[in-house]
């Protein structure tokens, strides 16, 4: 089952976070894995990702295994208009990433687990457009 739960303050559609977070899910045959995604302001995702990170900037997306995945809307926001791409398709990307970190993969370990994480986010991409 997948949750959302939007603490943000931006408007963000739920039905959308859940159907892509269950693509994953379905693909990876997890789809009985529990995964509850909050949404955060910048500050609180800054407070985050000094408390576990040691960086001193918000992010778009951190993961806590077998606990929760955090997005932070305004992060996203931004880098979508950085990459020109809209918030929607870079959400879409936050969550499939956010759901592989979820379900143990791991793309700072080595080279070909960063290969491996990258093709299955393209896919699962793909299959969400």
């Amino acid at each position: 089952m997948v949750m959302a739960h939007n603490l943000s303050g931006v408007t963000v559609d739920k039905a959308f976070i859940k159907k892509i977070a269950e693509v994953v899910l379905k693909s990876e045959k997890k789809i009985s894995q529990d995964i509850s995604i909050v949404l955060v302001d910048a500050d609180k995702m800054k407070v985050l990702n000094q408390q576990y990170r040691h960086k001193n900037r918000p992010t778009d997306v951190l993961t806590f295994p077998e606990l929760d995945i955090v997005i932070c809307p305004k992060v996203v926001k931004d880098n979508a208009k950085e990459a020109k791409s809209t918030f929607k398709a870079e959400l879409a990307r936050v969550i499939i990433h956010g759901v592989l970190h979820f379900l143990d993969y791991d793309h700072e370990k080595t080279e070909k687990e960063a290969k491996v994480m990258q093709d299955k986010e393209e896919r699962y991409l793909q299959m969400t457009n």
